[in-house]
Parts: C-alpha cells; sequence; structure tokens
C-alpha cells in the first residue's frame, strides 16, 4: 500500500495554501515510502495530487470549448461545431480514472489510520476528513452525469478473476445520500481549518457541497411528473428519485446554508460601483469573503490561460489573438432592466424582431437609432457589465472597439453594409471607407479569428493586471463553491418546500426565506430598489437568477437537466428560439450631411459556419439520452444496467 502511496508522491507538488501553519509547509525533501504518512508535508503532498485530479469541466485552461456548449458562448467563432457535436457519452471523461482516484483516495484513508505518525490527532481527523470530502466530490461528478454508481470505500487487491470485485449500482438516491452522510460526519474533523482556507477542505466546503448535491436531488424528486414523461426512471432505482423525498433533500440544503452562514461567509461588497463590485468578486480568493472553495493560480508554476485566451485584441500584443470567448445575445437577453425589473429582450428594429444573417449585404428593414454604440445597454442589471463586455465597455483604461462595419445609408433608406474582408488586413488602408473606419480591431467579424463573432466579450474572470496576458500570466481563482450561490440554492430550496406545502421548517416561513435570499443577491447586484416583491416570486424568477447571477461558473448545464427542461431549452431545432445562438452586431451610420451620421445601430444576427457562405449555426442539442449518459460498460461488469434512453 505504501508503495502505491508513494508513487502518487511522485512529481507533486503542493498547491495548497491557508492560514493554518501546518497546513502551509512544503516538503522540500525526498521521502521514503516509510516516511510517507510521518510527516504534515507528505500527507499534504498526496492530497495536493487528488486535489489536482478533480474534475473541473469549464476550467480554465483547457475548458474553453466547454463553457461554449452550455453556457451559451461562442468560441473561436466555431460555435456550429460546438454546439451540436455531442452525445450521450458527454462529460463522462475518463469514468476508469475516476474510479481510479477513489481508489487511491480509500488506499489514502487505511494508511492515514493505520500508519500515521509524528503528527497529533487533530491532524490526523483533519486529512482523514479531507480525503472523505475529495472522494465525496467524485461521487458527486459521477452521480451528475450517471445517476447512480457503486459506492466503493474499500481498496481490493486485484484477483485472476476480477468479476469477483464488480459491484452492481447503488441507487441514485444512495449516491446522494452517501454524500450528505459524509459532509455530516466529518465537518467537525475540518473545523482545524480556517475560513480563511480556501484551496482545501474546510467546514465550509463540506457543508457547500451537500447544500448543492441536496438541491440536485431534491429537484430531480420534485420533478417525478417529468421524469415519468421522459423515461428518466430505471425501475432498480439507478436512476430516478422518488417525489416524496424531495422535502427532505431541500430541508438537507437549507441545513448545509444555515451552517454556512453560521461560519461567517458572506456576499463580496467592495465596491461601491455595483458592476465593478460584481466583478471584482471573480480576481481572488484570498481576504474574499464570498469565495469558499477554489483553485488557485500563480501564473508561473501553476498557470492560468483564461485570460491569455479570452481579453480583447488591443491589450495583446501583435493583435493576432484573445477574444475566443464571445458570450452570445441569449445569454445577454437574460440580464433585467434596473426600471422595470422584467426581462426584456433587445430589439434593435423599430416594429417586430428580426433575426439577418450575417452576409446580408443591404437591408430594407427599420433600425432603431442610437446616439452611441453604449447607449442601447444602459439601464440594465449592473452584472451585465460586470460579466460581459458590449459595445462602447472600457476595460483596463481601453476602449473595446466593438464595431462589425458601416451602414451606408442609401437614398430610399436603406442600408448597405461594409466590412473589411478578414481582420488580419485591419491595420491596411482597406479599413477605412472616405476617411471612416469600417469595422473594430475586436470585430464583430464572421470569417476571421481572434475577435467578436457575437458582439460581445468576456469580462468575468478576466485579469485586470497589466502583464496578466502574457502565456498562462493570470493569477485569477477558478472559484468552485460560493456563499452567492449557496444563497440561491437555499432560496429555491425553500420555494420549492413552499410549494409542496411545508409553510414552516425550522421556524422560518420558507417563501419568506426565499425571497430573503433571493434579495440578497438582487441587492449585491442592483441596489435595493432592484429587489422583488412577494407576488414576484415564481419559478422562473428564481431560474433566471442564476442564470446572470452564476453564468459562466459552469451551473446552467447542470440547472437545466436537473430542472428536467434541457431537451426543451437546447431543443436542436432551427424554429426554437433559446436553441439558435444568436449576436448583436453594432454598426455605425455613414450619412454624410444628415443628423445620423456617426450614430450606431444594431443587427441582430443568427450565427454563422465561418468557413462556409452556405452553412449556418446549428441549434444546441440537448437530447434526452444526455440527462444520464451512456453507462461505460468496457469493464464486463455484468451488474451494470445501462441508463434509459441509450
Amino acid at each position: 500500500m505504501k508503495n502505491k502511496v508513494y508513487a502518487i508522491l511522485a512529481g507533486c507538488a503542493l498547491i495548497c495554501s491557508s492560514c493554518n501553519d501546518w497546513l502551509t509547509q512544503e516538503d522540500s525533501t525526498a521521502l521514503s515510502g516509510d516516511q510517507v504518512y510521518s510527516s504534515v508535508e507528505s500527507i499534504s503532498s498526496v492530497a495536493a495530487n487528488f486535489y489536482a485530479r478533480l474534475t473541473i469541466n469549464q476550467d480554465f485552461n483547457g475548458g474553453l470549448m466547454d463553457i461554449a456548449r452550455w453556457d451559451e458562448c461562442s468560441q473561436g467563432s466555431s460555435y456550429w461545431e460546438q454546439a451540436g457535436n455531442v452525445d450521450h457519452n458527454y462529460r463522462v471523461g475518463d469514468y476508469a480514472g475516476k474510479y481510479t482516484l477513489i481508489r487511491e483516495i480509500n488506499i489514502h484513508i487505511g494508511e492515514l489510520k493505520e500508519h500515521a505518525t509524528g503528527i497529533s490527532d487533530e491532524q490526523r481527523n483533519y486529512f482523514l476528513a479531507e480525503a472523505r470530502f475529495l472522494r465525496a466530490m467524485v461521487y458527486f461528478d459521477l452521480v451528475t452525469i450517471l445517476g447512480g454508481v457503486p459506492i466503493i470505500e474499500e481498496s481490493f487487491d486485484y484477483t485472476e478473476n476480477p468479476i469477483e470485485l464488480a459491484r452492481p449500482r447503488n441507487k441514485e438516491t444512495e449516491v446522494y445520500d452517501y454524500i450528505a452522510s459524509e459532509m455530516d460526519a466529518i465537518v467537525g474533523d475540518l473545523a482545524a481549518a480556517t475560513v480563511g482556507l480556501k484551496t482545501r477542505a474546510t467546514q465550509g466546503s463540506a457543508l457547500a457541497l451537500k447544500c448543492r448535491a441536496m438541491l440536485y436531488a431534491g429537484s430531480i424528486a420534485y420533478r417525478s411528473q417529468k421524469n415519468a414523461d421522459k423515461g428518466l426512471v430505471l425501475s432498480s432505482g439507478a436512476v430516478g428519485i422518488p417525489a416524496e423525498l424531495a422535502n427532505d433533500y431541500f430541508q438537507k440544503c437549507i441545513d448545509a446554508y444555515l451552517g454556512l452562514r453560521d461560519l461567517g461567509y458572506s456576499l463580496y461588497k467592495a465596491d461601491a460601483d455595483l458592476a465593478a463590485n460584481y466583478a471584482g468578486l471573480f480576481l481572488k480568493s484570498s481576504g474574499n469573503p464570498e469565495v469558499i472553495f477554489s483553485r488557485d493560480y500563480d501564473g508561473t508554476t501553476f498557470k492560468n490561460y483564461f485570460t491569455q485566451k479570452t481579453i480583447c485584441a488591443a491589450l495583446h500584443a501583435g493583435l493576432k489573438t484573445g477574444c475566443e470567448l464571445n458570450p452570445t445575445l441569449n445569454q445577454v437577453d437574460a440580464y433585467e432592466r434596473l426600471s422595470t425589473r422584467s426581462v426584456e429582450p433587445f430589439n434593435p428594429y423599430d416594429g417586430a424582431v428580426e433575426v439577418e444573417t450575417m452576409l446580408d449585404g443591404t437591408s430594407r428593414l427599420k433600425y432603431r437609432i442610437y446616439d452611441s454604440a453604449s447607449q442601447i445597454f444602459e439601464d440594465r442589471d449592473p452584472r451585465l457589465a460586470g460579466s460581459i463586455l458590449t459595445p462602447g465597455s472600457v476595460f483596463r483604461n481601453t476602449a473595446i472597439d466593438l464595431q462589425a462595419g458601416l451602414a451606408i445609408r442609401n437614398s430610399d433608406g436603406s442600408y448597405t453594409f461594409k466590412t473589411i474582408d478578414g481582420m488580419e488586413n485591419y491595420q491596411t488602408d482597406g479599413n477605412y471607407y472616405n476617411n471612416v473606419k469600417i469595422t473594430g480591431i475586436e470585430g464583430p467579424h464572421r470569417v476571421s479569428g481572434y475577435v467578436s463573432h457575437t458582439g460581445f466579450l468576456m469580462r468575468k474572470c478576466v485579469d485586470t493586471k497589466s502583464g496578466s496576458e502574457a502565456e498562462g500570466g493570470s493569477t485569477v481563482p477558478k472559484i468552485i463553491f460560493r456563499y452567492g450561490e449557496v444563497l440561491l440554492n437555499a432560496a429555491e430550496a425553500a420555494y420549492c418546500l413552499s410549494e409542496n406545502g411545508v409553510a414552516t421548517y425550522k421556524e422560518y416561513n420558507m417563501r419568506s426565506l426565499a425571497l430573503e435570499l433571493i434579495n440578497a443577491v438582487r441587492e449585491r447586484a442592483g441596489g435595493l430598489s432592484f429587489t422583488l416583491r412577494d407576488n414576484e416570486l415564481t419559478m422562473d424568477r428564481i431560474m433566471n437568477e442564476r442564470r446572470v447571477e452564476l453564468a459562466y461558473e459552469d451551473h446552467r448545464y447542470y440547472d437545466l437537466k436537473r430542472w428536467r427542461i434541457a431537451d426543451e431549452v437546447w431543443a436542436y431545432d432551427e424554429t426554437n428560439e433559446s436553441s439558435i445562438m444568436k449576436g448583436l452586431w453594432p454598426y455605425r451610420i455613414y450619412a454624410p450631411g444628415t443628423s445620423d451620421d456617426g450614430k450606431w445601430i444594431f443587427r441582430k444576427v443568427k450565427l454563422e459556419h465561418r468557413g462556409s457562405t452556405s452553412y449556418y449555426g446549428q441549434p444546441l442539442n440537448f437530447s434526452r439520452s444526455m440527462y444520464y449518459s451512456y453507462y461505460p460498460k468496457s469493464e464486463g461488469n455484468p451488474y451494470i444496467e445501462q441508463n434509459p434512453n441509450q
């Protein structure tokens, strides 16, 4: 066993930091197998290896395409091929590798129990609790993708007949119950790590995992009729959660929230400017009262490539990179008007909303005229400006140059649209028409790379520090759990309890609690006037609140899955408005001698294939087979029951 754990240590650096001295020490000496469990440093190195192997789907290095698929972005002008080309294997990933990680954690637990010497009981108990937290994280990843999976807490030795070790799938409820019971069992031993610790297991991260897991389980049970209608049930219980369990799961979600509240976490409120405050929330974990659990980067040993790939081209030397994530109009439309506190999709037309093609050269449509490129975005939820760079935005004291082209007004009132042929020619004389600039350095553009293709760029999680756009140079953390999510989790759970006839729980009125928690998030976002009234609290409002507050944090995919509406929202249907990804392209009016010269119009466009004049963007494609992915059976386990709709 020790040799196995020693192998885990090979080449592993300690990636965790904290305010606890005994959790921050680095091991700079070579260790023999006998020494692995004799010091805090070496045990921490084993744990660091496990943390590094946790699945983070929308990570900051290789996860841009994943963000584009399910958080409504275009990535590298290749939206068209990402949107429709996913299947029932999506996010299963390295199934065997995940169970290898579980096995190694089980070995680690056994070694801690039997051989941990030279450390205090408090330290030993913390490391045991930490290992159980890590194992529960892996099981949560598995259950959200596959449903029930075999729960294994032992480390088996291989035999000549591996079938002897085969296990059937546990029920989906059993996996969620296991996660909750594990977090309840370890939370006391995690008190050795303070709230200030963000990168390792704490009481906060254990409760946050429980809070999210219990909401997911409750949501599935709450929608038992949709489960039945869509064939998302197996008689064995490996898939599907009975409706009668919903209230218990929702109550456990609220229990976890109450525990987190008592630990002292709070919403980030460091900046009076609401948009800047929301953007600033994601730039650091240390000293941030909202961050519960994160993966940190130092820009040297542990590199973060997100800023390098997503920052605007103007802040990149050479103008040949950046801009790789472009939020769609679908997401931008979700941000409410401040004055009305309602979702009002952008309509740049005088009359009915149109959806144009990118290649349209002329138009007789009646466009609304704006004095500036930013005017259309006024009076919106500040989280829009804190998450997304829109035309007219300023970032790092640099004006974001988003201009699709010139709208040359003809004598009959129609427009002829002029753009440059390719952004590679941006600096040439070809980018001017009668000395007026045609296209901005950031696009939007159809056929060029490293420009916006939607009319928008990413701001959320993009580093504001000069030099962070260098290769891997950003120190922005990847936040995995934060208090804002916890508040929305508990708000939804309380609302569903109220709708299920549970008026009070632990002396709290459920509807009042739901309203209080969602309004705490909305007040931080848009001020006191942005809060909801009781008669405005609906499930649709809760869903949209999660969409804007948690945008680009890997929640939307799982939210639509657990609400059992993913196949309806992303229906792979040209007639389904929510399936078609769109952009909003700004054009400067060219009409010399008129009062409109130099003003702006916008075109609502459907995203297209960058390399073809006849192939348009595919609708998002979430089939019913993706609620529970194809269960891998390559190991030959005879007890594994395949998931429904496969």
